[in-house]
C-alpha cells in the first residue's frame, strides 16, 4: 500500500520545495529593494533638512549683518556730526538696538586690536579671527569663536567695521542658532546641529545642553563646498547613534550644518517587514509540511475504504434480499431480459424472462423513448443505467420504478445487471411537496422584503418568510407564537387594532408607514403593503413590510440640509425667503455683516473661528426667538427677519447691542465689526428674495460709508447699478488695453539721485479726463478683476523697465503695487517670472509694494509668497507703514527690502514734534531690521532736509516729481544725468 501513494507525495514535495525557493528569492529581493529605497529617501530628507537649515541660517546671519550695519551707520554719522557726543549717542543707539534684538547680548565699539572704545568688554584675540576666512556671506560681517559671557553663558562673537580703526564687536546668544534647528521634522532621535570651523557646537536640536558642555570629542571639520554633501550612515561622535546624515559646509560663511535621521527609526518599518517576511516563509514551510501530512493520511484512508468495500459486497447482496429489492439482467446483445423471482412477484409479471420490446410495451408512453435511449446507449458503450420510469400494470394502474444497472463480465460473457425499486409513493410525495414548496417559496422565500400572513381575527402570525426572520431577529417558531401587536411599540397597539379593523372593513388604504420593533428592542420605520386573502380556510392579511428607515431618514436629512446651514443649524437664506413668502408681507429684514470671524479662523485656527461663529449664532438665535426668524449666510453674515407687529427700532437697538458686545472664544474675547442693512416688505419689494437682496445692499452701503446701520433707499440701488456697469466697463477696458501706467520717481535723500520708479495705474477717458483709481481699484478687488488687471500691470511694468534699460537706465527698478486679492488669490511668483523672462530682465529689475494690512490677512501665506519672490529676484516694500495693524513677530521674518513711511507722518515733520517723533521711530525700526526706508509725500524742501538729516534713505513726492508717462520720465532722467 505504501507504493500506491509514495509517488503523489514525492510530486507534492518537489513542487513545494521549488515554490519555497522561489518565495525566498522574491522576499529577499523585495526586502533588499525596500531597504535601498528607505535609505535613499532618508538621505534625500536629511539633505533637504540641511538645505533648509542652511537657508534659515543665512537669513539669520543677514539679519545680524543688517542690524550691525545700521548701527555702524549711526556710529559713523555720530562721529562725523558730533565727535564729542558720539560715544554717548552711540551707547544710547546700541541700547535701543539691544532692546529690539534680544538675540544680541552686547555691542561694543572697539579699535583694530579689539580694545573697547565704549562701554563693554573688548576681545584680546580680536585680530586673530577678523580675517577673510571668518567673513560671513562675503559681506562686511565677521564671525568669531564661541566664548563665555560674564554670566557664564555661551556667546558667539560678531564684528563689522565702522570706519578705519573702529569696529563694532557684538556677542550673539546661542538661542538665535538654537531656534533655527528647533521644531524641524527629524523624527524622535534625528538631529540637526550647527558648529563652527573651530569644532565648537553652536546649536543642537536633540539635546541643547550639549552646547553648554564640553563634547566627548571635538566636532569633525569638513572642507567647504558649494553644495550640501550626503554623508550616508555614520555613528554620531556625541551619542554614538547611527544616523543617515548630510553636511552643509558652505564657502561663504564659517559654519557647518549637520542634519541626520536616526538609522533605527528609518529602518524600523523595514525590520518589521523583515520579520513579517520570515514569518510568512516559516508559515509557508509549515503549511507545506501540513499539506504533505494531510495527503498521506488521505491516501491511507482511501486504501482502507477500498478494502472495506470489497468485504461488504456480500453483505450488500444479502441486504437486497432482505429489503425485497428486485433485480434484473440483460444479455450482452440485448436480446434477452431476465427478472428475479422477487421482481416478478412485485410487479405481477407473467414470466421471469422477456425481451426489451415487450418491456417497452409495458412502459408509459411518455417515458418509453427516454428509457429506450438510455438502455441502448448503455449496452453499446458499456455505460451505467440510472432510469426513473412508469410501468403500466395489467389492471391499468401505473407504478414508478427506479432502475439502476451497469455492464459486468461473467465467465467471459458481458451482460448488464442491476436492481429495480418501486418508488411510486415516494415520487408522488415528492411531487406534492415540490408543488407546495414552489408555491411557498414564490410567495415568501423569494421575496427579499419581510413578508408574513396573520389572522385577521386573532392577529396571530400564520406564516413568515426568511427576510422577516432576519429583519426582526425572531425565529420562525417565535413568530408563529406571536401576534402582529408584538412587533409594534406598546403606545401604538390601540392604533394598530383600529387600523386593522378599518382595513378589514375597506375603510383604510392598503399602504401606510408604521413604527416596528425588533427582538432586541430597536425601532425602525417600515412601509406596509397589505392585501386580504383566505389562508387555510381563515380570513387573513398578507403584508409586505418594506424597511424604509434609511430612506425616510435620508429624505428628512436632505430636507433639513436643504433648508439649514450645517455649521450653525440656522436657516439658509433661500429657506428663509420661502418661509417669508409663505407668511405674507409686513416683515422687516436686517442683513448683518460681521467682519472679523474669518480673521479669527485664519489667525487662531479654524476651531477658534467656528467657536466664535457658534457663539454669535447662539446669541442672535436667542434674539430671533422672540422677534422672528434668523438665517446664516456663509461665511460671516446673518439675516434677521422681524415679523410684523414688532417695534422695529426696539429690535434694531437690541440687535446692535448683541452684535457690538465682544464674543468670547476659548481663551480670549473678540470684537467683531458689525454692519446692518435694513429693508422692509412691501415698501422695498414684494417678494422675499428682492427684500433680502436690498437689505444686503444696504449693509454693503453701511460698510462703504463707515456707518453701523443703513436703511435701503433708491440711491443705494442706483449706486450699485452704476458699480455693476463700471465693472462691465473695466472688463472691456482690460481686454482692449485702455489702461496706462504712469511712473513717479523715487530719489536718494542724500544726493537726490534717482533710486527707483513706482508704477501707478491710470484709466484715461475719451474726453481726456481720468477715472480716479479709488473709483475702480476697490471695485476690481470686490469682483476679482484685480487679478487680470494686476497681471497686465506687471507685464506693462516689465516692458517699461526693458525700455529704460535700452536707454541706459537698467539699474533703476520699477515697483508695482500689489493688492491683498492678488497676493492670496493668484500665482504672483509665476506672473513675475513670466514677465521677467518675456522681457529678459535681470534680478531686481521689478519690485512690489503691498500694505501691512494686506500682509496681516494671512501672514503665513504672505511669508511663503514673499520668500518665493525673493528667491526669484523680486524685492518687496511695505507700503503705508505705520497706518495699519501689524505684528512685529511676523514682520521680522518677512523677506522685505524696504519700508515706506506714510505721507500722513511726513506732513509737517520739520514743524510737528509728534510727526517727527513717529518718523524717527520708524526710521530707527526700519534700519534696525536692516531695511531701506522710503518717505512718501515729500512736498517741501523743509521735509526733505529733515528726512536727509535723520538718515532717511529715499524720498518720493510732488517736490521731486509727479506721476508721469514713461516718455516724460525718460526726459526727466536724462536731464538729471546731464546736470
Amino acid at each position: 500500500m505504501n507504493r500506491i501513494f509514495a509517488h503523489p507525495l514525492r510530486r507534492i514535495g518537489g513542487i513545494g520545495s521549488v515554490a519555497a525557493i522561489v518565495l525566498a528569492l522574491v522576499l529577499a529581493l523585495l526586502l533588499w529593494n525596500d531597504r535601498s529605497n528607505r535609505l535613499q529617501a532618508a538621505q534625500r530628507q536629511s539633505m533637504a533638512i540641511a538645505t533648509g537649515t542652511d537657508r534659515l541660517l543665512r537669513s539669520e546671519l543677514s539679519t545680524f549683518e543688517r542690524t550691525l550695519r545700521g548701527t555702524a551707520n549711526y556710529a559713523r554719522d555720530y562721529f562725523w556730526l558730533a565727535p564729542e557726543e558720539a560715544p554717548a549717542l552711540l551707547e544710547s543707539a546700541i541700547a535701543g538696538v539691544l532692546v529690539r534684538n534680544p538675540d544680541l547680548a552686547t555691542i561694543t565699539l572697539v579699535d583694530g586690536q579689539g580694545r573697547a572704545l565704549s562701554g563693554g568688554n573688548g576681545d584680546p584675540g580680536f585680530s586673530r579671527w577678523v580675517n577673510p576666512a571668518h567673513r560671513v556671506l562675503r559681506g562686511e560681517l565677521y564671525l568669531g569663536r564661541m566664548e563665555r559671557g560674564p554670566d557664564g553663558s555661551r556667546l558667539v562673537q560678531l564684528a563689522i567695521p565702522v570706519q578705519p580703526g573702529q569696529w563694532l564687536l557684538a556677542q550673539v546668544r546661542l538661542a538665535a542658532f538654537q531656534r533655527i534647528v528647533t521644531g524641524l521634522d527629524t523624527g524622535r532621535m534625528g538631529v540637526v546641529s550647527i558648529g563652527n570651523r573651530d569644532g565648537q557646537l553652536l546649536a543642537h536640536s536633540l539635546d541643547p545642553s550639549l552646547v553648554e558642555r564640553t563634547l566627548p570629542r571635538p566636532m569633525r571639520i569638513f572642507p567647504p563646498e558649494d553644495k550640501v554633501r550626503a554623508r550616508g550612515v555614520a555613528n554620531s561622535p556625541v551619542d554614538g547613534l547611527s544616523r543617515i546624515g548630510a553636511i552643509s559646509a558652505p564657502r561663504d560663511y564659517p559654519l557647518i550644518v549637520f542634519a541626520g535621521l536616526s538609522y533605527d527609526e528609518v529602518m524600523g518599518p523595514w525590520y518589521t517587514a523583515l520579520y513579517a517576511a520570515i514569518g510568512l516563509y516559516v508559515l509557508y514551510v509549515v503549511g507545506l509540511l501540513y499539506l504533505i501530512h494531510i495527503r498521506r493520511r488521505s491516501l491511507r484512508r482511501q486504501a482502507r475504504l477500498t478494502e472495506e468495500l470489497r468485504a461488504g459486497a456480500a453483505e450488500l447482496a444479502l441486504a437486497h434480499q432482505v429489503g425485497k429489492v428486485g433485480t434484473w439482467s440483460i444479455s450482452g446483445d440485448g436480446g434477452t431480459l431476465r427478472w428475479s423471482a422477487q421482481t416478478q412477484q412485485l410487479f405481477g409479471l407473467s414470466t421471469r424472462q422477456s425481451t426489451l420490446p415487450a418491456l417497452y410495451a409495458r412502459v408509459h408512453a411518455e417515458d418509453r423513448p427516454t428509457l429506450r435511449a438510455e438502455l441502448q446507449a448503455a449496452l453499446a458503450n458499456g455505460g451505467v443505467v440510472n432510469a426513473l420510469f412508469r410501468l403500466v400494470l395489467r389492471d391499468g394502474s401505473t407504478r414508478w420504478l427506479s432502475a439502476r444497472g451497469e455492464m459486468v463480465n461473467e465467465h467471459r460473457r458481458k451482460r448488464m445487471t442491476g436492481a429495480v425499486v418501486d418508488v411510486t409513493e415516494r415520487v408522488h410525495s415528492q411531487l406534492r411537496a415540490q408543488e407546495a414548496e414552489r408555491q411557498f417559496r414564490l410567495v415568501f422565500d423569494r421575496n427579499p422584503a419581510p413578508f408574513w400572513i396573520f389572522d385577521l381575527h386573532t392577529l396571530r402570525f400564520l406564516e413568515v418568510n426568511q427576510a422577516a426572520v432576519r429583519q426582526y431577529g425572531y425565529s420562525r417558531d417565535e413568530f408563529l407564537g406571536m401576534t402582529i401587536l408584538d412587533i409594534r411599540p406598546a403606545e401604538y397597539r390601540e392604533e394598530t387594532v383600529a387600523f386593522i379593523r378599518e382595513l378589514a372593513d375597506g375603510l383604510r388604504p392598503a399602504e401606510g408607514v408604521f413604527i416596528h420593533r425588533r427582538k432586541d428592542g430597536s425601532l425602525f420605520e417600515v412601509i406596509g403593503h397589505s392585501a386580504r386573502l383566505e389562508f387555510d380556510g381563515k380570513p387573513a392579511l398578507l403584508v409586505l413590510a418594506e424597511d424604509a428607515s434609511q430612506r425616510l431618514a435620508y429624505e428628512r436629512d436632505l430636507a433639513y440640509r436643504a433648508s439649514h446651514h450645517a455649521g450653525t443649524g440656522l436657516l439658509t437664506v433661500r429657506a428663509l425667503a420661502d418661509r417669508l413668502d409663505a407668511a405674507g408681507s409686513g416683515y422687516t429684514v436686517v442683513h448683518v455683516q460681521l467682519r472679523g470671524i474669518q480673521m479669527v479662523a485664519d489667525t487662531l485656527g479654524q476651531d477658534a473661528g467656528e467657536q466664535v461663529l457658534q457663539a454669535m449664532a447662539t446669541r442672535l438665535g436667542a434674539l430671533a426667538a422672540g422677534y422672528g426668524l434668523l438665517a446664516h449666510q456663509p461665511a460671516e453674515d446673518f439675516v434677521l427677519a422681524i415679523a410684523a407687529g414688532h417695534e422695529v427700532q426696539q429690535v434694531l437697538d437690541a440687535l446692535l447691542a448683541a452684535v457690538s458686545e465682544p464674543v468670547r472664544g476659548r481663551d480670549s474675547r473678540h470684537q467683531l465689526e458689525p454692519r446692518l442693512g435694513v429693508a422692509r416688505c412691501p415698501d422695498d419689494g414684494e417678494m422675499a428674495e428682492q427684500v433680502l437682496g436690498r437689505a444686503a445692499q444696504a449693509a454693503h452701503a453701511a460698510r462703504e460709508n463707515g456707518t453701523v446701520l443703513a436703511r435701503f433707499d433708491a440711491s443705494i440701488a442706483a449706486r450699485y447699478t452704476e458699480r455693476l456697469q463700471l465693472a462691465g466697463r473695466i472688463h472691456t477696458a482690460i481686454d482692449q488695453g485702455e489702461f496706462e501706467l504712469h511712473f513717479q520717481p523715487i530719489y536718494h535723500a542724500a544726493d537726490r539721485s534717482p533710486a527707483a520708479l513706482e508704477a501707478l495705474l491710470r484709466w484715461p477717458q475719451a474726453d481726456g479726463s481720468f477715472i480716479a483709481p479709488g473709483d475702480f481699484i476697490r471695485l476690481c478687488e470686490d469682483t476679482g478683476l484685480i487679478v487680470a488687471l494686476g497681471r497686465w500691470v506687471i507685464h506693462a511694468a516689465a516692458r517699461a523697465q526693458r525700455q529704460l534699460a535700452d536707454q541706459g537706465w537698467g539699474g533703476l527698478p520699477i515697483a508695482v503695487n500689489i493688492s491683498a486679492v492678488q497676493l492670496f488669490n493668484s500665482d504672483l511668483v509665476a506672473e513675475f517670472s513670466r514677465a521677467t523672462e518675456a522681457w529678459d530682465l535681470p534680478p531686481g529689475a521689478l519690485q512690489l509694494e503691498l500694505t501691512e494690512s494686506a500682509v496681516m490677512r494671512n501672514p503665513a501665506q504672505a511669508l511663503q509668497t514673499l520668500q518665493a519672490l525673493k528667491e526669484n529676484g523680486i524685492g518687496a516694500a511695505l507700503d503705508d507703514f505705520g497706518t495699519g495693524f501689524s505684528s512685529m513677530s511676523y514682520l521680522q521674518h518677512l523677506p522685505l527690502d524696504s519700508l515706506k513711511i506714510d505721507r500722513d507722518f511726513v506732513c509737517d515733520v520739520e514743524r510737528n514734534p509728534r510727526n517727527a517723533a513717529i518718523c524717527r521711530a520708524l526710521l530707527s525700526l526700519g534700519h534696525s531690521m536692516g531695511l531701506n526706508v522710503i518717505a512718501e509725500g515729500v512736498e517741501s524742501e523743509g521735509q526733505l532736509a529733515w528726512l536727509a538729516a535723520h538718515g532717511c534713505d529715499q524720498v518720493q513726492g510732488y517736490l521731486l516729481g509727479r506721476p508721469m508717462p514713461l516718455e516724460a520720465v525718460r526726459v526727466a532722467l536724462d536731464q538729471h544725468r546731464s546736470v
